[in-house]
């Protein structure tokens, strides 16, 4: 009876927790950068570099990006 009660009670709270957290967020897209910069080293005039930055939409709804710029 204990353990019944114990785990519909548990329940209850991981149902409530999960609600709260989904209210904190907003409706729409939700940009997540891991890094915004980054610096390279010194390289060789003519010599290409290349970096990854990873963009990821955490958000309820599409993201879509128009513009980039470099810095």
């Amino acid at each position: 009876m204990k353990f019944k009660i114990g785990a519909a009670v548990g329940l209850i709270c991981m149902v409530w927790v999960a609600t709260v957290g989904a209210m904190d967020q907003p409706e729409g897209p939700r940009i997540e950068i891991s890094s915004q910069t980054h610096s390279f080293d010194p390289v060789a005039e003519g010599e290409t570099v290349v970096h990854d930055f990873v963009v990821r939409n955490t958000g309820t709804a599409d993201l879509e990006i128009y513009k980039v710029r470099t810095g």
